[in-house]
């Protein structure tokens, strides 16, 4: 595939979720560097429609309020796409402790646990770990890391201390932190 995207102007992938109607339509343009863009569409009796509010299909209403469960921005293109992120953390089984995870990177998931473990303080090593996108979303975006959302209703967001912006958005509160563990305490 990336001999082809040297060749033409433009690679469209199609992503989809087995278990979902929608379907991503990713095109790749990598002639003068890479770029990308994303669309998401619904599988129609008269074909794809186009999905005018992607961030909606990502959302499971019921469980946002759930612990284990949070909304995290993802830029996917030029285009900010509101994602549930759900984690669930279980008492290890085995010799060995699962890390299974759907929708973000294998190894982002073990350089997350590794950092909580050493500057959060927060010992999971020998648990299982299980993390999910919600909506069969794929995501390679630090942005996941430590999310926050405006747009949806939410009202406080917790972002690094250099990213506060000088005049909040209306209605959400905003908290700067310098470190992990003041984000933590912030959280929880």
């Amino acid at each position: 595939p990336r001999v082809v995207e040297h060749m033409v102007d433009t690679v469209l992938y199609f992503e989809n979720d087995p278990g979902s109607r929608y379907t991503m339509i990713r095109s790749v343009k990598n002639r003068f560097g890479a770029s990308g863009e994303v669309g998401v569409f619904a599988m129609t009796e008269s074909g794809f429609r186009e999905v005018r509010n992607p961030s909606a299909i990502f959302l499971s209403r019921d469980s946002v309020e759930e612990p284990g469960s949070t909304v995290s921005l993802a830029w996917e293109g030029s285009r900010a796409l509101l994602v549930e992120m759900q984690a669930l953390v279980a008492e290890g089984s085995g010799n060995h402790a699962r890390r299974v995870v759907q929708g973000i990177e294998q190894n982002r998931l073990a350089l997350l646990l590794a950092v909580l473990q050493r500057h959060g303080g927060v010992d999971i090593g020998g648990d299982d770990v299980f993390v999910n996108v919600v909506g069969g979303l794929r995501i390679a975006a630090t942005a996941v890391d430590l999310p926050t959302a405006a747009q949806q209703g939410f009202r406080l967001a917790i972002v690094p201390q250099a990213n506060v912006p000088r005049k909040a958005p209306g209605g959400i509160e905003i908290i700067g932190v310098r470190k992990l563990d003041e984000a933590l305490e912030q959280a929880f």
